[in-house]
């Protein structure tokens, strides 16, 4: 099976996990913890948001700059012919309407200095939209098992990964969980003096303490949407909900939900015996599938449709308060009978989850747990880029490793009585609804059924081997990716890598254009019938890793190109202004019809993941370079790509790749 990946949108600066958690031979090993070092993850002396206030502003590039990005990033993937009269275009906007726009929009972010000019019109695109949030926004992100073999039973793992979030909420709240921080060099800026020196800061000086260090912190606003929240369906535009003051998670199975509490009335996190005792009941509960009452399948809809039906829903009587119980519920956790070792079929579940009968795609976040201990998180999108998601996992991961709350084969307390911790969330669901989940349930499987999924695990090169070669791992897999689509289909097509601009305040990611022109002129060399000698290649790889580099120091410095024409284009609208002939243009619109949609993390926490197509004739590619091997999840729609022969494509570029670094090795 595929060893690891990443999620739809978003790029890690920083790695939090430790890569030498011990193997334990333990049967009935259970943690020690007690008091606040039970109750909290972690106990930082530096509080959470103490940086916040401090954050650099994510900036507005200059236009002219961005004019150039634009047309150097375009150049690859047009005619000549087009190429010079966009260059026409993008000239007259540089000199005249993007000049007013301009003005406008670097006036309207001074007047706004708690966001980012970005910000605002990101949620807003999200919440617009109307498309379903499953394969269209919501990522997955598969755990690794738990070293210890026997602690990756359903039931254990599942109790011990809802204590461990618990630990990091409780962190979170008290603001004790460590600021997140982009050392450059941690052996001289992540020590004690460190600490010491930005805690005695104030907040508005703290970030200039921490760089004096070489030390940057990041953004953390998007962590408060961590927990408690939803997205709630409403016609035209969604709204996200926020309750921070439910202290249950809802459990998910068999389509048939319930309220577990996790925190008591003054906040204090339950014992273990009494959280593996509630979901002990839960998984022992002789549950037929709820079927046509299984309203979870309704969070597959298109939003508008959604909207109609919880309206509906919600007019009879005791529907509105169940679903306040799922909405403002800490996360959910879907309790899956599946056991696969099919890395396609594990992956349809956990991107759509067969009919959506067991999952609330709607919560900040669904950890999935099914039934051979597989855990995952699948993530509604808009509240958040990831960022905060990747910090939990990567936590409670090496939490849930170090300290093993609950064991397996261990019988659930008896002194314990889990109906004093587990209610049923009930729903009236009349026959009108009932015709409703049905049709959700089988227009989701349908639409489910036209996706293709395929993986590529590639041992023959790691992530230290590439580095060896003085060459980025990173630019190396997305040269990997241009050469087997040019193989399969005979061009170079728009592709985006999601970057974090987290380095600023409320900064969200920027488009990495990695189809440049050093790419196209390898992508030639290595496809070409007569390829050149191995030296050549060598150089022409050599420069595409250069070239990337420099995009990524531009996008995550905020100086892309992408979102600052996006906030000249919602500029003109919130200006009431006509669309500049720029973003009308036929060359705009296809090269931001992302054909190759890629992202990926650099963490062992993460086994495997992806997303979904971004347009109707894509690919989503989740990857990963890790010490191990490379590897990736494919996925794309049936009759408009073939997922399995891009794999196949994929895996000879590597090793075509790998051949040139064999035979040049200094």
């Amino acid at each position: 099976m595929l060893l690891r990946s990443l999620s739809g949108s978003f790029n890690r600066h920083v790695l939090l996990c430790d890569k030498s958690v011990p193997f334990r031979q333990f049967i009935n090993y259970s943690s020690s913890l007690s008091g606040d070092d039970y109750q909290f993850l972690e106990k930082s002396v530096i509080p959470t948001y103490h940086f916040q206030p401090s954050l650099p502003r994510l900036p507005i590039p200059k236009l002219e700059a961005t004019c150039d990005r634009y047309l150097r990033a375009i150049e690859p993937l047009i005619s000549g012919e087009e190429y010079a009269r966009t260059s026409k275009l993008v000239k007259d906007f540089g000199q005249n309407e993007g000049k007013e726009l301009q003005k406008e929009l670097v006036a309207y972010d001074k007047q706004n200095k708690h966001t980012s000019y970005i910000s605002e019109p990101w949620f807003d695109m999200y919440l617009r939209s109307r498309v379903p949030c499953p394969v269209h926004y919501n990522p997955f992100m598969a755990f690794a098992p738990d070293p210890n073999k026997p602690y990756n039973d359903q039931l254990t793992r599942a109790t011990n990964f809802v204590i461990s979030f618990g630990r990091f909420k409780r962190s979170m709240d008290a603001e004790v969980l460590a600021p997140e921080v982009f050392h450059l060099n941690p052996l001289k800026s992540d020590t004690q003096t460190f600490r010491t020196v930005c805690k005695t800061l104030p907040s508005r000086l703290s970030w200039f303490g921490a760089a004096a260090f070489k030390a940057y912190p990041l953004d953390m606003s998007q962590y408060k949407a961590l927990f408690n929240g939803s997205r709630i369906p409403k016609k035209q535009k969604d709204q996200l909900y926020h309750d921070p003051s439910a202290k249950h998670f809802i459990a998910i199975r068999n389509g048939h939900f319930f309220a577990v509490d996790l925190f008591d009335k003054n906040g204090n996190l339950l014992s273990p015996e009494e959280v593996h005792a509630s979901l002990a009941h839960i998984l022992g509960l002789q549950l037929k599938p709820a079927g046509n009452s299984a309203i979870g399948a309704l969070t597959t809809l298109e939003r508008d449709a959604w909207a109609a039906a919880r309206q509906q829903l919600e007019s009879e009587p005791g529907n509105a308060a169940s679903l306040k119980e799922i909405d403002g519920a800490l996360f959910a956790l879907c309790l899956d009978d599946l056991k696969t070792e099919d890395p396609q079929r594990l992956v349809k579940s956990l991107l759509i989850g067969d009919d959506g009968s067991n999952r609330w795609f709607d919560k900040c976040f669904q950890l999935i747990v099914d039934g051979n201990g597989m855990a995952t998180i699948n993530f509604e999108h808009s509240w958040g880029d990831g960022v905060a998601v990747l910090r939990l996992m990567e936590s409670s991961f090496r939490d849930t490793n170090s300290h093993h709350f609950v064991s397996p084969g261990q019988a659930p307390a008896a002194k314990v009585d889990p109906r004093n911790y587990v209610r049923k969330v009930e729903f009236n669901v009349n026959d009108s609804m009932q015709q409703q989940v049905n049709a959700a349930r089988t227009k989701h499987e349908a639409s489910s059924g036209t996706l293709d999924f395929a993986t590529v695990e590639y041992p023959g090169m790691n992530r230290d081997s590439i580095k060896r070669h003085k060459l980025s791992p990173d630019a190396v897999m997305q040269l990997a990716f241009q050469i087997a689509y040019m193989r399969q289909y005979g061009q170079t097509v728009p592709t985006y890598e999601s970057c974090s601009t987290a380095a600023f305040r409320k900064g969200r990611t920027e488009c990495m254009r990695p189809a440049t022109n050093a790419t196209s002129a390898a992508v030639r060399a290595f496809t070409a019938a007569t390829p050149p000698s191995a030296g050549e290649l060598r150089k022409l790889m050599t420069e595409c890793s250069k070239v990337h580099g420099e995009l990524v120091k531009e996008a995550s410095m905020g100086q892309g190109f992408d979102r600052h024409l996006m906030g000249l284009r919602v500029t003109a609208d919130r200006l009431k202004r006509p669309q500049p002939a720029i973003f009308t243009d036929k060359t705009y619109q296809y090269v931001n019809q992302f054909i190759l949609s890629t992202s990926t993390l650099s963490t062992e926490t993460i086994v495997f993941g992806g997303f979904g197509p971004v347009v109707p004739d894509g690919f989503g590619i989740g990857y990963n370079v890790v010490g191990s091997k490379v590897g990736g999840v494919i996925t794309a729609y049936k009759g408009k790509r073939d997922a399995a022969e891009l794999a196949k494509n994929l895996h000879k570029s590597l090793d075509d790749i790998k051949r040139v670094l064999d035979q040049t090795q200094q």
